[in-house]
Formats: C-alpha cells, sequence, structure tokens
C-alpha cells in the first residue's frame, strides 16, 4: 500500500512541476529565455514545497521569518501556476461552478502532493517506527 501511495503522489508531485511550468509559461511567454526561467522557476518551488516541513520546523528569528514567508509566496505561485495549467489542460474552459469546483479541487489536491510525499519519504505520514518524529 506504502508503494502504490509513493507512486501516486509521484506521479501528482510531477504533475505539480509540470503545470508549474507550463503555466509559467503561459504567464512569460514562449521564448526560450522564458522557458528556460519557467523551468528554473518551477525547480525552486519544487524545492520549496517539497521541503515544508522542514521550512515549518525552523525556528523563530529573522531568517525562520524570511524562509517561510518565501515558503509562502512560492504556495501561492504553485498554486496560480498549477491553476492555469489544469484550467488549459485537464478542464473544457466553460467556467460553470462544476468545472470551478472540480478544479479548486484538483490543484489543492496536486499542491499538496509534493508536501505529502515528503512527509511520507521521512515517515511521518504513514508512522515509520525507525523514525521518531523530532521535538
Amino acid at each position: 500500500m506504502r508503494l502504490f501511495l509513493v507512486i501516486v503522489l509521484l506521479t501528482a508531485t510531477a504533475w505539480d512541476i509540470f503545470t508549474t511550468i507550463y503555466g509559467t509559461v503561459q504567464v512569460l511567454g514562449f521564448g526560450p529565455f522564458q522557458i528556460a526561467a519557467s523551468i528554473l522557476f518551477s525547480a525552486l518551488i519544487a524545492a520549496f514545497v517539497i521541503n515544508t516541513a522542514r521550512i515549518l520546523r525552523l525556528r523563530q528569528g529573522f531568517v525562520g521569518v524570511m524562509v517561510k514567508f518565501f515558503w509562502l509566496i512560492a504556495l501561492a505561485y504553485d498554486f496560480y501556476t498549477s491553476w492555469i495549467g489544469n484550467a488549459k489542460l485537464v478542464t473544457q474552459g466553460r467556467g460553470d461552478p462544476q468545472e470551478v469546483i472540480l478544479l479548486v479541487g484538483l490543484t489543492i489536491l496536486v499542491i499538496a502532493s509534493p508536501i505529502l510525499l515528503s512527509a511520507v519519504w521521512q515517515g511521518r505520514l504513514l508512522g515509520n517506527p525507525q523514525q521518531q518524529p523530532s521535538t
């Protein structure tokens, strides 16, 4: 069951990264520099989101506050660009309430997948007895 969960979360994380790239390209444009920047931004966003647990455990202080602020910006960026990607690639663009509700749910689940994947890898989500949570 854990392997299935990891495979699903890896797939959803890959989709999140792809929609972040795609959404950024939609905003910035299709030139070679814009595509390269979109890939770089997506890697940066993925790094922030995958490290959510570590970031939230940082102690207070200037650095901790700044990292958490940038994490929040990264999460908002991820949501927006994934929304654009999912809207253009998955929905039919009708804009009716059912489609919007589906788009909200899909986008939230997709951007949550790297966070959950990281928790599974760290053994926190499924209760790995070999790794105790830090206090």
